[in-house]
C-alpha cells in the first residue's frame, strides 16, 4: 500500500502576514524596536545581527548562521530546540505550512 505523505505547499505571504499579526506582532514589529527586534530584513541576515537589541547568549552563539529557510523553520517550530536558553517566550508554531507561510512573508519583507 502507498502511504499518503503530508506534502507542504508553497508558502503564501498573505497568510504569513496574518500569522505574523496573530502570533508575532505582540512582541515584534517589522520596522521598529519593541519587546523583540524588528523583523523587516531578517530573512538572509546573520542571526543576532541587530546591534540595537540585547540578544541572549543562546542566540549570540548562533551568530555565524543566517536566517534562511532551514534555520527559520527550526526556530519557528521550537525556539528552545533551536537555541536552548534564548529569551523569547514563545512555544513555537506547530504546523509546517504555517511556518512556511510566515517564512514566505519574512522573505517578501527582506
Amino acid at each position: 500500500f502507498l502511504r499518503r505523505m503530508n506534502k507542504v505547499k508553497e508558502g503564501n505571504a498573505d497568510k504569513g502576514k496574518d500569522i505574523f499579526n496573530a502570533q508575532c506582532a505582540s512582541c515584534h514589529s517589522m520596522t521598529a524596536m519593541s519587546t523583540g527586534p524588528p523583523l523587516q530584513g531578517v530573512y538572509g541576515a546573520k542571526i543576532a545581527a541587530n546591534g540595537d537589541f540585547g540578544y541572549s547568549g543562546a542566540l549570540k552563539g548562533k551568530a555565524k548562521l543566517k536566517w534562511d529557510d532551514k534555520n527559520l523553520d527550526k526556530w519557528l517550530a521550537k525556539p528552545t530546540g533551536f537555541a536552548p536558553g534564548n529569551k523569547m517566550g514563545f512555544a513555537g508554531i506547530e504546523k509546517k505550512q504555517d511556518r512556511l507561510d510566515l517564512i514566505t512573508y519574512l522573505k517578501a519583507n527582506a
